[in-house]
């Protein structure tokens, strides 16, 4: 596309692969975490749950595939709902509903949720795919235990893989010897964002978009990486309806599976306005789903 002039509207875009493989404790947390649902699960309930089960699947090793952090918390909410309905199964079987396959949504309508909409949907799905009795509810917290462990055990060594990949983008795109330079992060978890933060506000100023934010903090959030901040960490909630043709570097640390959010990421940054060209670094686990 060019102006009246033939200049062209739109400076050029790098997209870059960055693979990597999960090994060592890592691969075998994801591994742990795969057999956990689609085998042990299934062992304790059977499987007259296939469809759901096959969500909470996908979510659980996109979470692993995320970050340790995310993984962790999604494990530690799980085991606390688990002991919660030990505590009380009465109460617990009382309230329970059966998951109905009208309520979700076929993959395609699901990649077309909102982030929050989505969200809402994984942590109830993970919920109330829970055993519907007292002694598969015990069978399940023996069984979710030590992949939690191990998911503590793995992030407590501070050595990930993936955020050793970031830092290292982070490090050669030269950020901390030019501070005009900015970088958008994109991540699909919250969890994993917190985790970004954390790690990366250690030597950066760094602001933050996700969908638990009103629209008046994701608009400050917006200015502060404009005026001050080297570093924007967002889920989905900044995929649309944010320009931030200022910034001429992405990283996509999470894979979305549907190109068009993919899409609408880069265009935050690859917009009429760019004056750079655009460089674009896909973090890809060449061993994961």
């Amino acid at each position: 596309m060019t102006d009246m002039g033939g200049h062209k509207l739109f400076k050029d875009r790098h997209p870059q692969r960055v693979e990597y493989e999960l090994a060592g404790d890592e691969w075998e947390l994801y591994e742990a975490v795969t057999d956990f649902v689609s085998t042990k699960l299934k062992e304790i309930r059977g499987d007259h749950t296939k469809l759901t089960a096959g969500f909470a699947l996908a979510t659980m090793q996109r979470r692993v595939a995320s970050s340790t952090r995310a993984i962790r918390r999604t494990l530690e909410r799980r085991l606390d709902r688990v002991e919660k309905a030990i505590a009380d199964p009465a109460e617990y079987l009382r309230k329970r509903k059966v998951f109905q396959r009208a309520l979700l949504p076929e993959d395609e309508d699901l990649e077309e949720l909102d982030e929050d909409e989505r969200w809402a949907l994984e942590e109830r799905v993970l919920e109330e795919w829970l055993p519907e009795t007292k002694a598969e509810l015990e069978a399940e917290r023996e069984a979710l235990q030590p992949v939690l462990v191990l998911a503590q055990e793995v992030e407590a060594k501070r050595t990930e893989r993936k955020l050793t990949e970031l830092l290292d983008l982070v490090h050669n795109s030269g950020l901390k010897e030019d501070r005009r330079k900015q970088l958008l992060i994109f991540t699909e978890h919250k969890d994993t964002l917190d985790y970004l933060v954390e790690n990366l506000s250690k030597d950066f100023a760094v602001a933050q978009i996700h969908g638990q934010m009103k629209l008046g903090e994701r608009i400050e959030q917006e200015r502060y990486f404009r005026e001050t901040a080297q570093i924007m960490v967002a889920t989905e909630a900044a995929g649309e309806g944010i320009n931030l043709q200022f910034c001429h570097l992405m990283v996509n640390y999470d894979i979305p599976w549907n190109p068009n959010r993919l899409e609408q990421r880069m265009g935050r940054i690859h917009r009429i306005g760019q004056t750079d060209d655009v460089y674009i670094f896909n973090l890809v686990a060449t061993n994961t789903r």
